[in-house]
């Protein structure tokens, strides 16, 4: 009977050091995936974001066929109020809201080409363009049009919301997969 029971104890000390090592591993693993990220620092960045509380109007003429630039800007108080004013070259004026040029609209070149020049413009900081990035003279018709919303980006960065979040870094990745190809094979 004692061999009996020898023979248990050592099967089961066995059992008993596999558990270990699986709980080893397993501490390993969650260390990994949750303790490093949380207590390290360069996982995530912080920005902040800074969203227009005042509203724009824009004036665009169009200079040429389906080339337009911004005459003028001026803030108003809403930001829901903002328009956008569009002359034509036969003199027709249309009038958008910033959604409606916001929303790209593919069967209609003259919006995209009104869109590119008013991304260049202080309108631009409604439609998602950074504050940080200055206005762009090439959007401009004229050097005084251009200096006036200069001028006005600052009062527009003073009075915008502003909103801290934390993004992850995004980390190179190796090996098989981790890079996009031009190419593409198969059928």
């Amino acid at each position: 009977m004692e061999n009996n029971q020898n023979g248990n104890n050592g099967g089961g000390s066995g059992f008993n050091f596999r558990w270990i090592i699986y709980g080893a591993l397993a501490l390993y693993l969650l260390y990994n995936f949750f303790g490093r990220s949380s207590s390290s620092g360069n996982d995530y960045i912080e920005e902040t974001l800074e969203e227009p509380t005042q509203g724009i109007v824009c004036h665009l003429l169009e200079q040429e066929k389906d080339l337009f630039k911004i005459t003028d800007e001026e803030l108003i108080d809403r930001r829901e109020d903002s328009r956008i004013y569009a002359t034509y070259l036969d003199g027709k004026i249309d009038t958008f809201t910033i959604d409606e040029v916001t929303i790209s609209d593919a069967s209609n070149p003259q919006r995209s080409m009104m869109r590119s020049v008013m991304m260049g413009g202080m309108i631009g900081y409604m439609m998602g363009r950074p504050m940080s990035a200055g206005v762009s003279r090439g959007s401009y018709a004229n050097q005084g049009a251009y200096n006036k919303s200069n001028a006005g980006t600052s009062n527009l960065r003073s009075s915008a919301r502003r909103t801290t979040v934390r993004k992850p870094v995004s980390k190179s990745k190796s090996g098989f997969g981790s890079s996009k190809s031009s190419r593409s094979y198969g059928g």
